[in-house]
């Protein structure tokens, strides 16, 4: 167990991973009791864009490889710390109903949301699931968009919207016995490969420097992709389609 005192690690967080990252970091306080872990959450491309204009994160978990690998070309990581965490997987969300399936999209009368494509990932991979299930152009009409994941899973609770896309991990917490939800078969959007790098801060100190790191390599440990794969993601090694439901045995 460390014996420093007061060592901070700022992480900047997708929405959809924020639940699970608090699991996370629950699990490795629980080891690790001195460490002092801070959270802010918002979309990949919130994140991303603050990150650019120098916010003083430590560690960066997007919902997406694609911004992770800019900073890098930036040279705004540590070297070598770009990694898979977890590979996301996508649902439509109608709260209240049973067998959610694709006629649920054929014969929807209300709002459907979707994060903002542009921003998550997830939403991107809602565009590109209507897409391929040729129902855009006849829903485009009754989309409403939201900032990120955790926004769109907000409409469809409060029924601000009657069915929407988020991530598997927002709605595996909220049954009650019943599967109102219809995970999207992966080959309809392109793989949501989350990964994570630490951020280079000039003036981090070694102490948090050594814990960043620390904290780093237990989300890529055993227990913590042990974690992950619990709460509705695919393990960061898995990337080989059609997946399973992560809680098949």
């Amino acid at each position: 167990m460390s014996a420093w005192v007061n060592a901070e690690v700022k992480i900047a967080v997708a929405a959809n991973f924020k639940p699970t990252l608090e699991l996370l970091v629950a699990a490795y306080k629980a080891q690790q009791p001195s460490v002092d872990i801070s959270v802010s959450t918002a979309s990949t491309g919130v994140l991303y864009a603050q990150l650019e204009r120098g916010a003083p994160f430590d560690l960066f978990l997007s919902a997406d490889s694609e911004r992770p690998k800019r900073l890098e070309k930036s040279y705004l990581i540590e070297p070598k710390t770009r990694k898979n965490y977890a590979l996301g997987q996508l649902v439509l969300w109608a709260k209240g109903q049973s067998a959610v399936n694709q006629n649920n999209l054929n014969s929807l009368g209300g709002k459907l949301a979707i994060a903002n494509p542009t921003l998550a990932p997830f939403g991107l991979a809602a565009k590109q699931t209507l897409h391929n299930l040729g129902v855009y152009d006849r829903l485009k009409d009754q989309i409403v968009m939201g900032n990120n994941v955790s926004q769109v899973a907000h409409y469809v609770q409060t029924g601000a919207a009657k069915a929407g896309f988020v991530a598997l991990s927002q709605v595996l917490d909220k049954q009650g016995g019943l599967k109102d939800y219809w995970l999207i078969p992966s080959q309809l959007y392109t793989p949501i490969n989350q990964q994570m790098v630490v951020i280079k801060q000039a003036q981090r100190s070694q102490q948090e420097t050594d814990e960043v790191m620390a904290f780093y390599r237990f989300i890529l440990s055993s227990s913590g992709q042990r974690i992950i794969i619990q709460h509705g993601y695919q393990s960061a090694e898995i990337q080989i389609i059609p997946r399973m439901r992560p809680d098949a045995e």
